[in-house]
């Protein structure tokens, strides 16, 4: 059975962002960036109409478990499925130290008629209709929630009981549970399979690139320490960090934190930027230190 990667390889280290630490973010219109800098331009215009972004079909994401809630700042979704095939996971995280800044995505596509037998599986699974299941292991468990829309209806589903590791494996996940768990963890493994086509001729694989950024800011808790590898960088954008975006609520334990999005020349600004940096790269803007928690955003969060 394919195991889906720890979210501690992408969050214990990065300690990063999400929309919220409970719960799946929520969409972003690129015309409502809260933090575009003065004179930033905005996407550029195009002559030819713009097709629209695929509709969500499938998001999975995981809340609660023993953690440190800023823990969860960049967390992304385990899995996240579109109407239009597209499958989107973290990538593996290499077992270094400090980590990536910025976590990366994989995008495998099984086009429109992998959907559907994507979609008939749901309906198999039963998560067109709401469910939660029983408490689980209390205390360091987490809860997957499945988050599905079809025909514009959002039905949401809890199961607790998994913890860091894989559906039902891994270190401190469980197995066993209600024929309902058992069956819906099954199929974030199935989701996650790069062998598995559902049903199409082939299922390539890529990279993803974002057209954004999800970032929020706090003070920095040490400065930097060159002899351990850790750096400097000045920010970049002319909107300075401690009027980025908005404050944080809740703030997850950290004085100060503020949450925003980069997109368009911002966002191209900041990618040589993001992906270069650790997380341990201190950000300065105007004469103070800077933290960042980053993740890019999903084509439903991105608008497009």
């Amino acid at each position: 059975m394919f195991a889906r990667p720890s979210r501690f390889l992408s969050v214990a280290a990065v300690a990063v962002l999400a929309a919220a630490c409970t719960a799946t973010p929520s969409p972003v219109s690129p015309s409502a960036s809260p933090h575009s800098s003065p004179g930033a331009s905005a996407i550029p215009p195009s002559s030819e109409p713009s097709a629209p972004p695929a509709s969500l079909l499938l998001k999975v994401t995981s809340e609660g478990g023993f953690i440190n809630p800023a823990a969860t700042l960049a967390t992304l979704p385990i899995v996240t499925v579109y109407a239009d095939g597209k499958i989107f996971s973290p990538a593996p995280v290499d077992a270094i130290a400090p980590g990536p800044l910025l976590p990366a995505l994989n995008v495998r596509d099984v086009g429109p008629e992998g959907a559907k037998s994507i979609l008939a599986a749901i309906r198999t699974v039963g998560l067109d209709k709401p469910a939660a299941a029983s408490p689980g292991i209390p205390g360091d468990a987490g809860t997957d929630v499945f988050t599905v829309l079809i025909d514009g209806v959002t039905t949401t589903s809890r199961f607790s009981g998994n913890g860091p590791g894989g559906p039902g494996v891994g270190v401190g996940g469980i197995t066993g549970g209600a024929p309902e768990r058992t069956a819906a963890l099954d199929l974030i493994n199935r989701l996650l399979d790069p062998a598995e086509t559902w049903s199409a001729p082939s299922a390539p694989q890529g990279a993803y690139t974002p057209s954004g950024y999800r970032i929020f800011v706090g003070p920095a808790s040490a400065q930097p320490d060159p002899s351990a590898g850790s750096a400097s960088v000045a920010w970049p954008l002319a909107a300075p960090l401690d009027a980025f975006g908005t404050p944080a609520v809740p703030d997850r334990g950290i004085a100060g934190l503020r949450q925003g999005v980069a997109l368009g020349a911002d966002a191209e600004t900041l990618t040589p930027i993001l992906r270069s940096a650790t997380t341990e790269t201190v950000f300065t803007s105007t004469g103070k230190s800077y933290a960042l928690y980053v993740r890019p955003l999903l084509p439903d969060e991105a608008g497009g």
